[in-house]
């Protein structure tokens, strides 16, 4: 009896030390295998990590930023940045740009745009919130390739103007640099457009995209237009907005992306392809029991989009998304996205891939 008892423990002690070294293990179907570049801080108060973007700094430094906090959302989650200077094989320590907590006017950041100015500076900005109470967004600089971060005027999109900023930071001819978002409550629906004619130093108010309930767009200028992806999690894909008059009006296309016609697509990103600015990639997460992220691409004057292939599969992440890319140079890239648990530990995924031409 006291064998089959023992035998019985020892079987349940492997199966869970079994299920602990697969937990949040990442594969790579089509491009190789993604590894942890931002490990889950020890500490609770910071062990969540999410939403990250990525950039390539002038001199070649990657600049990871991501919400560092306790849990998904209202988790006490505070703007952070990690720095590789060895061509993403290692990464620092999460830096945090400023705190939020549950008894602050905002209690939560979230949802972040990164992108670089014309003079070479790096543009950081997140939005902060209290539920549907009340939001703001806050912006940085960094003139030093991410080293050191400074505060920029972001009061136009503050203070309930908007909610949620999302995607690139990218150039926009005439316009200067250029951010997107989607209205929170108490504002209202929607998505919008704003522009900083001085870097990012400061920004002006929010252009109206449109007033239906979409979130999380991600948009660029590439070839003479602005066209970006939205998401609506009832539609199970993502929607574009294209417009050839540098915003004055926009044409609508639904769900030009889709995977599975039965999951949630979060998170849309959508890039110009600097070796071959005549294409255009995107990354399309799907919140399945298989946790996938695919690759896909189009050209700039069809926008006939065709899947590439499968980039990360992590059936055993409980929390996971959000995928993020950055040109390296050639055919290379440095992809960014999160794994983990939604109430607990989450990290930072890394990834160098190549995207061949055709």
């Amino acid at each position: 009896m006291k064998n089959t008892i023992r035998h019985a423990f020892l079987l349940l002690v492997t199966s869970i030390v079994l299920r602990m070294a697969v937990l949040n293990v990442a594969s790579g179907s089509d491009f190789g295998p993604p590894r942890v570049i931002v490990p889950a801080p020890d500490q609770s108060r910071y062990q969540h990590l999410s939403w990250p973007k990525v950039i390539a700094a002038s001199d070649g430094t990657i600049v990871t930023a991501f919400i560092a906090g306790r849990k998904h959302v209202n988790g006490d989650g505070c703007p952070a940045v990690s720095l590789s200077r060895d061509g993403g094989e290692s990464f620092s320590s999460p830096r945090i740009l400023k705190h939020f907590d549950s008894s602050m006017r905002y209690q939560h950041g979230a949802n972040l745009a990164l992108g670089k100015a014309t003079d070479g500076a790096l543009v950081l900005m997140v939005m902060a919130f209290t539920d549907d109470l009340r939001n703001n967004i806050y912006g940085w600089r960094s003139e030093d390739h991410g080293a050191t971060w400074a505060r920029t005027d972001t009061s136009a999109l503050g203070q309930n103007r908007t909610g949620s900023v999302f995607g690139h930071v990218f150039s926009v001819p005439g316009k200067g640099l250029a951010v997107c978002g989607h209205f929170r409550k108490p504002k209202g629906d929607g998505v919008w457009i704003a522009y900083s004619k001085d870097h990012g130093k400061s920004w002006g108010p929010p252009h109206v995209i449109t007033t239906r309930k979409f979130f999380e767009p991600a948009f660029v200028f590439a070839s003479g237009r602005l066209l970006g992806l939205v998401r609506e999690n009832s539609a199970h894909a993502y929607h574009q907005y294209i417009s050839d008059d540098l915003g004055e009006s926009w044409r609508f296309h639904p769900k030009v992306i889709q995977g599975d016609a039965a999951v949630v697509h979060p998170s849309p990103f959508v890039v110009v392809d600097p070796a071959n600015p005549g294409r255009l990639l995107v990354l399309q997460s799907e919140r399945s029991d298989k946790r996938e992220i695919y690759l896909w691409q189009a050209d700039v004057d069809t926008l006939r989009w065709r899947r590439r292939g499968l980039l990360v599969a992590q059936p055993d992440a409980e929390d996971f998304g959000y995928p993020w890319m950055t040109h390296l140079g050639g055919n290379d890239w440095f992809v960014v996205y999160y794994g983990g648990e939604k109430d607990g530990p989450n990290s930072i995924y890394g990834m160098k891939i190549t995207i061949p031409s055709g």
